[in-house]
């Protein structure tokens, strides 16, 4: 998560799987410290860096601004859940 497009971002606490060619499955860690710097990041950045790996070796990173729509999504994700 980060605070701008060209800022360096500060990671979530973890793991992503291969579910299968092409698919992964990332959750987040629930672990105390984690699960509340999660929550603090999520709430606070506005922009995700999904970092990626071709077949060929190549990487990428894909940056995604939340904007009004994704703020709103996740502030009833949050009070849904109590948080």
């Amino acid at each position: 998560m980060k605070s701008n497009e060209q800022a360096r971002g500060t990671p979530l606490a973890g793991l992503a799987v291969k579910v299968t060619d092409g698919f992964f499955l990332v959750g987040l860690s629930n672990v105390d410290a984690d699960r509340s710097r999660n929550l603090q990041l999520l709430k606070e950045r506005s922009w995700f860096d999904v970092p990626l790996v071709y077949t060929n070796q190549r990487r990428a990173i894909i940056a995604i601004e939340k904007g009004a729509p994704g703020e709103r999504a996740f502030n009833d994700a949050f009070a849904a859940w109590g948080e």
